[in-house]
């Protein structure tokens, strides 16, 4: 009996952490795919990928030996043995040259991992962004599902269109932090490529992890992280005086364990090409008020010798300028100047709690100013001819504008990631997000008679979200279970009519709304993923729609959440080596949404406003073919089609029928398709690596307003447009690449019939110093 007393219950089990690191550079390797056996058994227990900091963690009984087998794309397979005694361990990859070309190995991307996640999500990856000298723009509307609703050139205003649901309805991320510029500060279309590591597109779906609201889904942009010194420099020259100018650099000095970081771009584009003016299309004129330009300024200082992994602190300037470009009305001397300073702060944390907690925190800062200066006291038409302003002055509104307004907005992101076990994860995240806005435009009030636009307002949101992830039957089935929790306390100067009666009274507004996800993957066998998902999601108005703008778009303290109920279906087979090709990935999506409370600009009288006036219903499609054919030849091709209908029964606030009932929404293409093929060799010329590619872009006719009568034509024609290119890399380090958009020179109108610029040439010079890196 004492013997048998003597016996453990159960034996005691120890996490030992795994660092994996570069060989050469002894630069950290992240998503690195780790398995572990015991010492004298062939099969193999478990299996995890290396985090952002190149650690991975076993968990194992107390005093065992273990093989572990470390592998990642383009290195050498390494295996070493080590004792589960809670100790960091450190192995080294050696790259192997011939790994990217000829031998599949058994490590996967950070992006494939998150491309076979549970949620409805598309990844761009570095290989497609290489070298090319196009927007931010023109590389996501390549993506299936998700379509760019464009108004004009370089620095106009833009719409991301994800599974039907548009604008503010889709969250912009950067690095996993709200950007709330989705028609703010700046076009994504200055954010140079070349910075760029992947692009994260989650439809329907917003993971609790990134803390944010939204619909319709979100676009997370991860930027690269280097360990190593490096410099990044290049500069573009395109049509209609385009100009982009970029560089970034870093220091590192690992002895110290401090990181310095600089940078910033410079953009700039008159955007004179010609167009027919719209409803009047026998009219043809150069735009010749749309001169925009922009810069940005970075610095970053890091530290990761502290008791934080890493402590950092960014501070930037932005600054943009751009002229108004009249479209239906020959506007020539309205212009918008704006300017932003930002502060950023993040420290993280891991192994804590018997490394098992991990802990991050990110706080963000920007104060803006905008100046608004429309005060033009003659007007003109696209005929040559000068009249006085209706008004006395301005050219865009009932009264002349010359504003001052100045905005802030605070970010706190914390979150904590704890691992239960090798298979179930918590993860709890809480993003405080407060912002304020003081307008000012005397002249505007001086004309009116009294204060108008926007008045001083404060908005303090938060969103909350605790998930549970678990993977299991061996590690196929991965499901995950999330609860967010939104609070919006808004406190806003508002009128009490739009009739302007009355003076402005301080109205506040306080609300509390739950939301869950739950979605659920199971890959039956390798490489093939069945994906099913469900969220009920929730967007709390944004600061733009409950302030207003301060120049035509009046306050709005009553707005209540969007809400929405978001369904997925699909699968995802990812093969290498199969039929005859290098690597296949094919996937289809399904998905209905129901939307309701849906925000909407309405107009009244003199001015507009936000309000709770839309319910749709959306149901759609999507398809993804992508082959590497061979290890030199790449083409794809997707498809979407996404009916979007009015469903809401009255017009608001009246039992009047609503005669859009039944109608596809517009401005929202229902069809579209994207598709090309590349050719990529480094065997060609000795040092050289070349790349060519094609690529081609189908949208079906779709509504620009509503069609009431068969005799109201208002609608967007049919496009296809082709783009081709070619980029020379010499070294890894000088490259260049010239670009033909828009070969055929089609003519192209795109959101609220905006015509687009015809064929463009781009040329593209790069330099690149690094230790390895491209």
């Amino acid at each position: 009996m004492s013997s048998l007393l003597s016996l453990p219950l159960f034996a005691q089990k120890q996490i030992t952490e795994i660092r994996v690191i570069d060989s050469e550079k002894e630069s950290v390797i992240e998503s690195a795919t780790l398995q572990w056996r015991a010492l004298g058994s062939s099969l193999y227990m478990d299996g995890t990928t290396t985090d952002r900091k190149g650690i991975a963690r076993v968990n194992a009984d107390v005093g065992r030996k273990l093989v572990l087998s470390v592998s990642y794309v383009g290195y050498q397979t390494a295996t070493d043995t080590i004792t589960s005694d809670g100790k960091r361990y450190t192995i080294k990859l050696n790259p192997d040259a011939m790994a990217l070309e000829n031998v599949v190995v058994f490590g996967k991307t950070k992006a494939r991992i998150i491309r076979e996640s549970p949620e409805a999500v598309s990844v761009i990856n570095a290989k497609e962004l290489q070298g090319r000298s196009v927007s931010l723009e023109t590389i996501l509307n390549k993506t299936i599902g998700l379509k760019v609703g464009q108004t004009g050139g370089l620095g106009s205003s833009s719409r991301i269109i994800v599974h039907g649901l548009e604008g503010n309805r889709i969250q912009i991320l950067w690095d996993g932090i709200p950007m709330n510029t989705s028609d703010g500060a700046f076009s994504l279309d200055e954010i140079p490529i070349d910075i760029i590591e992947r692009i994260e597109v989650y439809k329907s779906i917003i993971p609790a992890r990134f803390g944010c609201d939204g619909l319709g889904g979100a676009v997370n942009i991860v930027t690269k992280e280097f360990s190593t010194d490096y410099l990044d420099a290049s500069y573009e020259l395109g049509s209609y005086q385009t100009h982009k100018a970029s560089v970034f650099s870093r220091k590192n000095f690992p002895k110290s364990g401090i990181l310095l970081g600089a940078g910033g771009y410079y953009t700039s584009a008159k955007n004179d090409y010609s167009f027919r003016v719209p409803e009047r299309e026998d009219l043809l004129v150069k735009r010749d008020h749309d001169c925009f330009r922009s810069y940005m300024l970075k610095g970053k200082i890091a530290f990761s010798k502290l008791w934080f992994d890493e402590m950092s602190t960014e501070f930037g300037y932005y600054n943009r300028f751009n002229e108004m470009q009249g479209v239906l009305k020959n506007i020539r001397y309205a212009e918008d100047k704006s300017g932003m300073f930002m502060l950023e702060n993040k420290l993280i944390k891991s192994g804590m709690l018997n490394n098992c907690l991990d802990f991050e925190s990110h706080f963000s800062l920007s104060h803006t100013t905008n100046n608004f200066v429309d005060t033009a006291r003659v007007n003109h038409d696209f005929e040559g001819n000068i009249y006085p302003s209706p008004n006395g002055q301005g050219e865009t509104g009932d009264v002349p504008h010359n504003s001052n307004d100045k905005g802030l907005e605070i970010n706190e992101r914390i979150n904590f990631d704890y691992r239960l076990s090798a298979n179930h994860n918590l993860n709890l995240n809480t993003l405080i997000n407060y912002a304020r806005r003081q307008p000012n435009d005397d002249i505007a009030s001086r004309h009116a008679g009294f204060v108008i636009g926007g008045f001083p307002s404060k908005r303090t949101g938060v969103v909350s979200g605790l998930t549970w992830e678990a993977k299991l039957l061996d590690r196929k089935l991965t499901n995950m279970l999330s609860v967010k929790y939104f609070h919006l306390h808004s406190e806003i100067e508002d009128l009490t009519s739009y009739e302007m009666i009355e003076a402005p009274k301080k109205k506040s507004n306080t609300t509390s709304q739950i939301g869950w996800i739950e979605a659920v993957k199971y890959e039956p066998f390798s490489g093939f993923h069945l994906k099913a998902s469900y969220q009920r999601a929730i967007r709390l108005p944004n600061s733009q729609e409950l302030f207003g703008d301060g120049i035509i778009t009046f306050p709005a303290a009553g707005l209540k959440p969007e809400k929405s109920h978001n369904f997925n279906l699909g699968f995802l087979i990812d093969k290498n080596n199969v039929l005859g090709l290098s690597r296949l990935q094919f996937e289809v999506n399904g998905f209905y949404m129901q939307v309701s409370d849906m925000i909407k600009l309405m107009k009244q009288h003199m001015a507009a406003g936000y309000v709770n006036a839309e319910r749709v219903h959306i149901k759609g499609i999507e398809t993804e073919l992508k082959l590497d054919i061979s290890p030199t030849v790449y083409a794809y091709g997707n498809l979407t089609y996404q009916d979007v209908r009015d469903v809401l029964e009255h017009l608001p606030g009246t039992q009047a029928p609503n005669p859009t009932k039944g109608l596809r929404l517009p401005n929202i293409p229902y069809l579209f398709a994207n598709f090309g093929a590349e050719y990529h060799s480094d065997q060609l010329l000795k040092n050289w690596y070349v790349k060519a590619f094609w690529d081609g872009k189908f949208t079906e006719e779709f509504f620009y307003f509503w069609e009431l009568t068969e005799l109201q034509k208002r609608r967007i024609s049919r496009s296809f447009v082709n783009d081709i290119g070619l980029l020379l890399t010499y070294k890894n380090r000088y490259s260049i690449a010239l670009e033909c958009h828009n070969l055929m020179n089609k003519e192209v109108w795109d959101q609220y019939r905006q015509p687009l610029a015809g064929r463009t040439f781009h040329l593209k010079f790069r330099y690149v110093f690094s230790k390895g890196i491209l």
